[in-house]
């Protein structure tokens, strides 16, 4: 199926039109795209490379808006810290500087 065959319609609530086409977007649709590839990006439904993809944005400029709104791209874990000590702790052991 094309893309234009693809479209679907949605009824806007006309009182949202006024905060539409922000500052990083060209149309009310592209607006509604970014706004809902964030959305579904912070639910945990889409990566964040298929957010910026489906709203068609470069992963840099997805990164940067979602910068602007105060919005955490990036997911660092309890694991990911004990992974990174006890990488730390082994470069320092190899390296005859071990730390306790």
């Amino acid at each position: 199926m094309a893309m234009e065959d693809s479209k679907a319609r949605v009824g806007i609530n006309p009182e949202f039109l006024p905060f539409l086409k922000g500052k990083n977007v060209h149309s009310i649709d592209e607006d509604v795209n970014l706004s809902l590839a964030i959305y579904l990006f912070t639910a945990k439904k889409l990566t964040l490379a298929r957010a910026a993809e489906l709203c068609g944005k470069s992963l840099s400029d997805f990164i940067q808006i979602l910068m602007d709104h105060n919005i955490h791209w990036a997911e660092y874990t309890k694991e990911h810290k004990e992974q990174d000590d006890e990488t730390i702790e082994w470069i320092l052991k190899e390296d005859g500087r071990q730390t306790k």
